[in-house]
């Protein structure tokens, strides 16, 4: 117990390290493009890393499923920057390993299926009342909402944490979601990445309770 919890602590550590690295680097434009993607990387990777613990620890298919997920998540972060659409979809698959994740784990009952249904509501409102001023198209990105709010919907099945770190998931991409549709707003970014990070660490995390 003593070793899981010191190699968790330390993974906290890189994260807030190398997360806030990429943070400042952002807004004082140090370093170049490069090394900032790194950064961004890197700090959900040390949380992927934590999730390959957690499955050499416990043996559990979960953990496996929640490791490669987070590793998905991880590409993604730098392909977001690249190519959106691509990287959308990397987040996507991470999204659809997370799921299988939590159903190894707990089969989701009626409340995680009205939760999906209450979310995917306000996906459909959101894209309705959007769809005529966006500047693209909403189709794929309205997908992906569908991936996030199953997600976060068999989540609630799962230990009160691990919904914690999906609605944290959430929250990040509905920021996300705000600043595409309403590009003249603050972007919010600090708590963006602050909420997307603190979800990847609490999902890892919580696979060794």
């Amino acid at each position: 117990m003593t070793g899981q919890l010191g190699f968790t602590l330390s993974i906290l550590a890189l994260m807030l390290l190398c997360g806030f690295t990429y943070q400042v680097a952002c807004e004082k434009q140090w370093y170049s493009k490069a090394a900032r993607l790194f950064f961004k990387g890197v700090t959900t990777l040390f949380a992927s890393l934590l999730a390959f613990y957690a499955y050499w620890q416990t043996g559990e298919q979960a953990a496996l499923l929640m490791a490669v997920g987070i590793l998905l998540c991880a590409m993604a972060d730098v392909l977001l920057e690249l190519n959106f659409l691509m990287g959308t979809a990397c987040f996507a698959a991470g999204h659809l390993m997370y799921l299988v994740s939590f159903f190894q784990k707990q089969t989701p009952g009626l409340p995680s299926l009205l939760l999906f249904l209450l979310l995917a509501s306000i996906s459909t409102y959101v894209v309705h009342h959007y769809k005529k001023q966006a500047a693209f198209n909403l189709l794929p990105f309205y997908a992906y909402s569908l991936v996030i709010a199953a997600m976060v919907a068999a989540a609630l099945a799962q230990h009160p944490l691990v919904f914690l770190g999906a609605a944290l998931f959430a929250a990040s991409d509905g920021i996300i979601a705000r600043r595409l549709l309403n590009p003249g707003k603050d972007p919010w970014d600090r708590a963006c990445i602050a909420l997307y990070y603190a979800a990847q660490f609490i999902l890892a995390a919580t696979l060794l309770l």
